[in-house]
């Protein structure tokens, strides 16, 4: 099936069943397709939770103003930017990227010297670029990098048949008390709860409404 057919599918699952599971084999490929994010320098400064213990959904649902999909979804994904980014993050990444580029190199793909400078001044550029932003305009750059990935896994769960609904009504701060984030540098952002839509959800049988190409698009 195409993935406008199944985008045409998708919808923002107002009520779960409870009593379906998403496989593990197939969490594993949500896992997966987060994980192949884009993200600005490449660097993924968020991390995601999965809650699935129930007694935890359980306490989320009350801080999330008792909207049942928290309760009964299969999965919750909890995506949490870094409040702060430092020089750790971005090492680790330029770690990465020479391990990556050492591949290259052993295949003859790159000049290893070359390779090895352009990763250094990448670096340095990355580390000036984000070293001048202040501290909101930083958290506001980071949480947007969690949108990227949230938006990959919903599509990815459409294609799936995997049923989600993109959650930003939610206290952040009582999140990230439950979920003991306290000295973590992590803050919970926004939430994708999966699972399978309940029979009688029906928000499913809604005819999809959308701008008409003509008033979303302008070509110049």
């Amino acid at each position: 099936m195409s993935i406008i057919y199944s985008l045409q599918c998708r919808y923002a699952t107002k009520k779960f069943d409870p009593n379906k599971k998403v496989s593990d084999a197939d969490i594993a490929t949500l896992k997966e397709a987060v994980r192949l994010t884009p993200s600005s320098y490449g660097f993924q400064l968020y991390k995601v939770l999965i809650i699935t213990d129930q007694k935890i959904k359980d306490k989320l649902y009350k801080k999330s103003y008792y909207q049942s999909q928290i309760r009964d979804c299969s999965h919750l994904f909890v995506f949490c930017s870094y409040k702060t980014a430092n020089s750790k993050h971005i090492d680790e990444f330029i770690h990465l990227m020479e391990q990556g580029r050492q591949q290259d190199d052993e295949r003859g793909y790159m000049d290893k010297l070359k390779s090895k400078a352009k990763i250094i001044v990448y670096g340095t550029v990355a580390k000036a670029d984000i070293g001048q932003r202040d501290k909101t305009e930083a958290l506001h750059w980071m949480q947007k990098q969690c949108y990227l990935a949230i938006s990959q896994l919903m599509v990815t769960c459409a294609d799936m048949r995997i049923d989600s609904c993109p959650f930003e009504g939610f206290k952040s701060e009582a999140y990230d008390d439950i979920l003991e984030l306290e000295g973590t540098n992590l803050t919970s952002t926004v939430l994708l709860p999966v699972g399978y839509r309940a029979a009688d959800d029906h928000h499913q049988f809604r005819t999809k409404v959308r701008k008409p190409l003509d008033k979303l698009f302008e070509e110049k």
